[in-house]
């Protein structure tokens, strides 16, 4: 059994175990409501868990051709990025579903609450969703910021880049840093966009690989949700400079 096989082994009986620690734990405790439907059938229920990661090209086939976003009345591209454009340096973004309702819940539980349980579960819906897209294999996550892992113990964007990794074989290169310790959600539209400039660079492993030409030709930005679309734009223009010809982006969510 090769080194691979082994690891994927490993992480499937690490998801194993922790599922069947969290179902013991809240079915001890009178069941634990599915954050969708609300049966007592765990944190996602199975239907729920197969309809997220597979339904998401029910949304609209109607998407903006830039930002990703769903077209209501528009056509091929969404009214901000026709007036208003702030994705300049990548050819398209895919951002899987809206953030709204349940998917607010879905995503304050596994980020604010922990429940890394759902972090395979959003690993195989990137999976579906980089599958239908045709992007490139190539992965490169959004990174934290300084110190994140540190205090929190994980980063919820480089453990579903491992996921991606260790279960559907994904190539991840952590070609960029965040210098800013100040969290972007906290600040307004107006605050991202002026103060995202400056927030990243390129890591040492990017400049490695550019001294040694092994710079993908494409690559997959990856993150959890997308906002204004700043971060994306300025981690697509960094990656650009150190020679990667095209940059998509693929987000989990997209704030609408």
């Amino acid at each position: 059994m090769n080194n691979a096989i082994l690891k994927r082994f490993s992480v499937y009986s690490e998801i194993k175990a922790r599922t069947l620690m969290r179902d013991s734990f809240f079915s001890l405790c009178g069941g634990n409501e599915c954050l969708r439907c609300g049966s007592k059938k765990g944190l996602l229920c199975k239907q729920c868990e197969n309809s997220f990661t597979n339904d998401f090209s029910k949304i609209s086939a109607l998407r903006c051709s830039v930002c990703g976003k769903e077209l209501i009345s528009e056509s091929e591209t969404c009214l901000s990025c026709r007036e208003n454009p702030i994705l300049k340096s990548i050819e398209k973004a895919f951002p899987i579903y809206p953030y709204r309702m349940w998917n607010k819940k879905l995503l304050l539980d596994w980020k604010i609450k922990g429940e890394r349980s759902l972090s395979p579960i959003f690993a195989k819906t990137v999976h579906n969703a980089l599958k239908s897209t045709g992007f490139p294999s190539v992965i490169v996550p959004i990174p934290p910021r300084p110190l994140k892992i540190f205090l929190n113990g994980w980063d919820q964007v480089q453990e579903l880049a491992y996921f991606l990794n260790t279960l559907y074989g994904y190539k991840v290169l952590k070609l960029l840093k965040r210098n800013s310790r100040e969290q972007q959600k906290k600040k307004n539209r107006e605050g991202r966009l002026l103060t995202t400039e400056g927030s990243y660079s390129l890591s040492k492993n990017a400049l490695e690989f550019a001294k040694k030409n092994k710079v993908p030709n494409s690559v997959v930005l990856l993150d959890d949700i997308m906002t204004t679309g700043a971060t994306i734009e300025c981690c697509a223009r960094l990656l650009k400079r150190l020679g990667i010809r095209k940059v998509y982006a693929l987000s989990l969510f997209i704030v609408d």
